[in-house]
């Protein structure tokens, strides 16, 4: 067989992934038949041998022993090495190599072989093996082996990113459904809460009727964080679209959402941000929530600009310790869903959060975008 540079090695597979339209058994079927025409051989097979056995998943074989779907004894199998030693094996002809008397020179009649195991996130997948009934004229060179053991990388990587991106579709899907069931049940409780307060609201005056708005203006406020949070969960932690807002208006809105009992709130240095104001605002009432449940009286809270993000601070006692490490990276304490919530949108946005502990609580978020300028009045 005429020799090939390695140039022209590493441009075959440069071109097994040049075409983004090929499915993954297309690549490794271009891949299996590209390395038998390089190699000169007659035949090229992929194999997984996850179960102990010796299963054919693709193969260049129309017909006999070695055809696609075929299954056979791993222990008959040239490959058993591959397999046990996790390292290329190649043979010009078996009857002159130190594999003379294996047991595999008669079950398959193989005689010219090279294979190179194929790993899945670390763990042997199975192998990728060229072969011939008749001896080879030349050694398998050094690039011819390295061609080989390159070959099999490209296909472990390319069957371990299907293998994670088929998890995270059915991890999303399994979440979509769960999002789905707790949107549901948290919609039929709160439908029978505005259908009766409209009802009472019929008969209501005065501050009776005024507090009853207020709770309408509640049920509408749960209802758009249902869908909201049912959205994020379906389509992880995206946002919609971003545009200028101030800071200053979607804050007090929050304020007034959760309207903490005994804390009091200072807006400074206002700023016009680029975020999805719906989000923005949930992230606001979710700190404010927190503000709300776990702050002592006359708490202050105070909203600031930044040159590029905002600040939300409290004088309040502060987070616990364990709860502000595992916020922003740590590892998360989901007894604070509202705190989650906030790591989602900050993400979503693709900003930064930092949380630090001092005589209170001082949230700060990065990489908003904004203004140069601060708002004049």
């Amino acid at each position: 067989m005429e020799q090939s540079s390695a140039t022209e090695y590493f441009r075959d597979l440069y071109e097994l992934g040049a075409d983004p339209s090929l499915s993954l058994e297309e690549k490794i079927a271009k891949a299996i038949t590209v390395g038998r025409d390089r190699l000169g051989v007659s035949g090229g097979l992929l194999s997984y041998v996850g179960d102990g056995t010796y299963e054919v998943i693709d193969s260049t074989v129309e017909d006999g022993d070695y055809v696609a779907d075929s299954v056979h004894d791993l222990d008959e199998q040239w490959c058993r090495h591959v397999v046990r030693d996790r390292r290329v094996l190649a043979f010009a002809d078996a009857d002159d190599s130190s594999l003379r008397d294996d047991s595999a020179r008669e079950t398959t009649g193989v005689r010219c072989y090279v294979g190179a195991p194929v790993l899945v996130d670390g763990e042997t997948y199975g192998t990728l093996c060229y072969f011939d009934e008749t001896p080879r004229e030349t050694d398998f060179t050094d690039d011819e082996r390295r061609f080989v053991r390159l070959l099999t990388r490209w296909i472990g990587h390319e069957l371990e990113r299907e293998r994670h991106h088929r998890a995270l579709d059915e991890q999303n899907e399994r979440l979509s459904e769960f999002a789905g069931m707790l949107a549901h049940d948290l919609r039929t409780p709160l439908t029978s809460v505005r259908g009766y307060t409209e009802l009472a609201l019929e008969s209501a005056s005065g501050s009776d009727a005024e507090d009853l708005r207020r709770v309408l203006d509640a049920a509408d406020r749960m209802e758009t964080l249902i869908t909201e949070t049912l959205a994020l969960a379906r389509e992880g932690a995206d946002v919609g679209e971003r545009t200028r807002v101030e800071l200053s208006a979607v804050t007090r809105d929050a304020w007034t959402a959760v309207d903490p009992a005994e804390a009091s709130l200072v807006v400074e240095d206002d700023r016009r941000l680029l975020a999805d104001r719906s989000r923005l605002r949930q992230l606001l009432e979710n700190l404010f929530r927190n503000v709300d449940d776990h702050c002592g009286p006359e708490t202050t809270v105070t909203v600031r600009g930044t040159d590029d993000g905002f600040v939300v601070a409290d004088d309040g006692p502060g987070l616990p310790a364990d709860i502000a490490d595992s916020l922003f990276g740590g590892d998360y304490d989901s007894s604070r869903l509202g705190l989650l919530i906030v790591e989602r949108v900050v993400s979503g946005h693709g900003w930064r959060g930092e949380v630090t502990v001092d005589d209170g609580t001082r949230f700060s978020f990065s990489g908003v975008g904004t203004a140069s300028d601060p708002l004049r009045p």
